[in-house]
């Protein structure tokens, strides 16, 4: 008998953390093996002004994004954000979950 099958999903289960999901030889993933950014945070504190402006996005989260950019040749920002909406492993290495809301193109 042919069937439909229905193109709504409702909700999204993932059982585990998004790396399961990024095969270990995609770029990213192989990066991420050798990439340390603990430093990055203290490093750039002074530059922070607390309690003006937007909130901040974490420095390691901006730097992997851009580095995620260019390593997958997506050059603009705003095409960056809108692939990192739908790429796991750019959510993943960025350091943001499904449900997280991504930072602001500008």
């Amino acid at each position: 008998m042919l069937q439909r099958r229905g193109r709504e999903q409702l909700e999204f289960f993932v059982c585990g953390s998004l790396r399961d999901l990024v095969p270990d030889d995609h770029v990213l993933a192989r990066i991420d093996r050798v990439l340390e950014l603990s430093w990055l945070h203290e490093e750039v504190a002074d530059v922070y002004a607390p309690g003006v402006g937007r909130p901040a996005i974490d420095p390691e989260a901006a730097v992997r994004l851009m580095l995620a950019g260019f390593l997958l040749g997506i050059v603009h920002d705003r095409r960056l954000m809108r692939e990192a909406q739908v790429n796991l492993a750019i959510r993943w290495f960025a350091g943001f979950g499904l449900n997280d809301r991504l930072p602001d193109h500008s």
